[in-house]
């Protein structure tokens, strides 16, 4: 094996790793840093335990547990033997009723209580009455929404609800678009159990962006607007837009990219169909060269909740995908790639080591149908890449406070291939995510490796205008090469900081200098930093 085949091979191993540590670990964090919906911990608002026994006293021969329905009066056994056969005092009966109550918790039934009613103990025998938590009704206050109704409906089918049910159908709830959930309340009302949730719903919302992270040719300056709407041709479906712009010279860059997402059943399935067709027509020093291109992007996924939970949630997803990039030089046609692409992975979310983390892994099969461009294609724009390519690619992130307002968040993606790929699925180094201190794909290929660490800051203020604000600094490096000496590999590493800060009226700002550090840059020529910025408004 060569030595560059050796070190992508450890490349994919080590990514992989990471992806399965942040899929299958243990989660350890001991809260979450936003509220989730699925937050139980203020819904035992009444009392558990009752005990309406008179006497002092009690000469207890046998107990007996009633109402069991999902239980098993095994489960109670080592609880059941510490106070059989024995004369109990009231503390001791009490301590009795909130161990019972305590260990069904502890088998998953979030509301479960236990109860002593009013007996009399012939022949020795106690009774306790133990609730195992069923709800009665859905109770939703704020915005009635009825795609929200129809999931929370699911818990009250008259069977005792579990931890793992509640947080599944909480967060599910709470992933219907525009929806926010908040204070989730399980108490009794007029001898019926209720669980009781806020809700809030916006029906349409947005947010337009300015930023110079674009290249000379193609910006540097890019305005983005995108509008969501929720709910709008079903209480189950959510349309998105978005249009980029450069707005200081149009013709050189304009995109426009629809999503249309309906929501099925009441598993969190997810079915969305998504269009989007881009115009470039670069400046500066590619001006002299006519270049005129168009990019056109159809696809279908599927996404499907395997695992709901506060701990640890996994996504199935699968898409088809139809991508055809066109370039024309002078006038004459000069480059067209057609690829269709089938595409299956998993995404997951997890508490993870003290902290947060996110990871994907995605497995890529190209088709050789719907017009795909075939090996050997003059007008490729990888002549010696096959249509029925596979590729896999990893992705992962980690972001954990420290202390003093401190923390540390690590970043990384890697590629592997089978064979050269087409360029709109190569691996690229450079741009907003990894090398900030280059331009867009400034290095790229069929395989490759690149990660991110940033420490981080939270400075508390008070100023009515500055919500938050945050210092960062960072450092990022990668390496990309290709399959049968196909060329634009290499490494690249740059480093730097910046400032992202949350205004008041939904406004934000992020400043950021990044230096290259491993050679010049493409467009300057030099290894002089970049000054980006970003400002956002959301609304």
């Amino acid at each position: 094996m060569k030595r560059t085949d050796r070190e992508f091979a450890m490349y994919l191993y080590y990514g992989i790793g990471l992806v399965l540590m942040c899929c299958l670990a243990a989660p350890s964090a001991k809260a979450q840093e936003q509220t989730d919906p699925a937050d139980t911990a203020n819904t035992q608002s009444r009392s558990d335990q009752t005990v309406a026994l008179e006497a002092q006293e009690f000469d207890v021969g046998a107990i007996v547990l009633d109402n069991l329905v999902a239980l098993k009066p095994s489960d109670f056994t080592d609880i059941l033997g510490d106070y059989a056969a024995r004369t109990l005092g009231r503390e001791e009966i009490g301590t009795l009723v909130n161990r019972i109550a305590a260990r069904a918790r502890e088998r998953g039934y979030v509301f479960a209580s236990a109860v002593i009613e009013r007996q009399s103990l012939g022949a020795g025998v106690l009774k306790v009455r133990i609730e195992e938590g069923v709800i009665d009704t859905i109770r939703i206050k704020g915005s009635e929404h009825p795609a929200v109704r129809r999931q929370l409906e699911v818990l009250a089918d008259g069977h005792p609800v579990t931890l793992n049910r509640l947080e599944r159908n909480l967060l599910l709830a709470g992933d219907v678009a525009g929806v926010r959930l908040r204070s989730p309340r399980y108490f009794e009302d007029d001898g019926r159990r209720v669980l009781e949730v806020k809700t809030s719903h916006e029906a349409f919302a947005g947010r337009v962006e300015l930023s110079n992270e674009g290249t000379q040719p193609v910006g540097p300056v890019r305005a983005r607007i995108a509008l969501d709407a929720n709910a709008l041709f079903s209480s189950r479906d959510a349309v998105d837009l978005t249009y980029t712009v450069t707005p200081t010279a149009p013709e050189e860059l304009q995109r426009i990219a629809a999503r249309y997402g309906l929501r099925f059943g009441k598993q969190g399935t997810v079915i969305s169909l998504a269009a989007s067709h881009s115009a470039i027509e670069p400046g500066a020093y590619l001006e002299s060269r006519e270049i005129v291109g168009d990019a056109t992007r159809i696809s279908i996924r599927m996404r499907h909740p395997l695992q709901r939970s506060q701990k640890l949630s996994v996504w199935l997803d699968s898409e088809v995908e139809w991508t055809q990039l066109r370039q024309d030089r002078a006038g004459d046609l000069a480059r067209r790639n057609r690829v269709a692409t089938l595409r299956t992975g998993v995404r997951s979310r997890a508490r993870v080591a003290g902290g947060y983390g996110f990871a994907s892994l995605t497995l890529s099969q190209g088709l050789d149908a719907l017009g795909a461009t075939p090996l050997g294609s003059s007008l490729s724009s990888r002549p010696d890449a096959a249509p029925d390519f596979t590729s896999l690619a990893a992705y992962v992130q980690w972001n954990r406070p420290l202390e003093n307002g401190i923390s540390l968040f690590l970043s990384g993606q890697g590629l592997v291939a089978s064979g050269p790929l087409p360029i709109t699925e190569d691996f690229g180094l450079g741009g907003t995510r990894f090398l900030r201190g280059y331009n867009f794909n400034e290095r790229s290929g069929d395989r490759g490796i690149a990660g991110l660490v940033e420490l981080r800051y939270d400075w508390e203020t008070d100023l009515a205008l500055i919500r938050d604000l945050q210092f960062y600094a960072f450092a990022d490096g990668g390496v990309v090469g290709n399959l049968d000496g196909g060329r634009g590999g290499g490494s690249l590493a740059s480093g730097g900081g910046g400032v992202r800060t949350a205004l008041a009226k939904g406004f934000d700002v992020e400043v950021l200098l990044a230096l290259p550090l491993t050679g010049p840059r493409f467009d300057s020529g030099d290894t002089s930093g970049r000054l980006l910025f970003n400002i956002g408004h959301a609304f």
